[in-house]
């Protein structure tokens, strides 16, 4: 394989197949929820919350000065990181880069629950009381933000290669939607796939109301992190998978819908996790 070739060809054509993947299986699996749901999801109000907050992030990603693709270029062209004084193949550099990739997105993303005031950001994505594919980009635009400066120091520190950079983020933007979808898959299947992937019934759990669920299953693609680490849970404790999803506490159940309130979320706060609770109590 002719790497500079395959890189330039990624570079040209990521953001078409981020769209692609993003929004293939957006209506993919959309239209499976129709037949293979899990449970029946609330449409209407909620739907145009979720779409309205995936737009702010999409516009916040926008203008973001820096991109995931500069740091690794900057890593690169500097000569800095582990993996740019590494003697390998190119190939086997890319692979150890997007696992590394994913392991800096399930890092991140238990910080996000660890850490009370960042848990009052990402909390907007607990609230949804369903889950489909809707929800895969219902967060605060200030996560993107955030998300971005703790992740870019670290790409140039372990100088992920662009190639792995950019594979990692066209498969992230197909499996944010999968993992969310709101579909039953036979078990046999469910059981398989995640030996390796994140799937939608391992990730519901991580949705679930019941906070020692929601402080499990961090994984975003790879279920190795959640083993590795003993974050990894297998089945609800009602079953396969949770039955309440979203945050507990009544107030927040009346209304997960309103906008303004989602948004304001990091300045009024929500109730920490339990991961969150035993530090602030620590």
């Amino acid at each position: 394989m002719d790497v500079t070739l395959f890189e330039t060809a990624l570079r040209q054509n990521a953001e078409a197949l981020q769209y692609a993947a993003f929004f293939g299986l957006f209506a993919v699996l959309g239209l499976a929820e129709l037949r293979l749901q899990v449970h029946k999801a609330r449409r209407g109000r909620r739907w145009l919350t979720n779409g309205l907050l995936t737009a702010l992030c999409v516009i916040t990603l926008g203008a973001l000065p820096v991109s995931a693709i500069m740091a690794a270029d900057y890593a690169a062209a500097k000569n800095v990181g582990l993996l740019n004084h590494v003697a390998a193949p190119a190939a086997v550099l890319i692979a150890v880069g997007v696992l590394v990739r994913t392991l800096l997105s399930y890092l991140i993303h238990v910080a996000f629950h660890t850490s009370p005031w960042l848990w009052r950001i990402h909390a907007v994505h607990h609230t949804d009381t369903d889950l489909d594919v809707t929800t895969a980009v219902r967060m605060h635009p200030l996560e993107f933000v955030i998300s971005a400066a703790l992740l870019l120091p670290c790409i140039v520190a372990f100088g992920i290669p662009v190639v792995a950079v950019l594979l990692y983020e066209i498969a992230d933007a197909g499996m944010a939607v999968f993992t969310h979808a709101n579909i039953k898959m036979p078990r046999w299947l469910d059981r398989t796939l995640r030996l390796i992937l994140v799937t939608p019934a391992m990730h519901r759990i991580h949705h679930s109301s019941w906070q020692p669920e929601t402080d499990s299953n961090y994984g975003a693609t790879l279920s190795l992190w959640d083993r590795a680490f003993g974050t990894y849970r297998v089945a609800a404790r009602d079953g396969d998978i949770p039955v309440d999803l979203g945050l507990d506490g009544a107030a927040w159940r009346r209304d997960t819908d309103h906008l303004g309130r989602l948004l304001m979320l990091p300045v009024t706060g929500v109730a920490a996790s339990n991961a969150a609770r035993a530090e602030e109590a620590g």
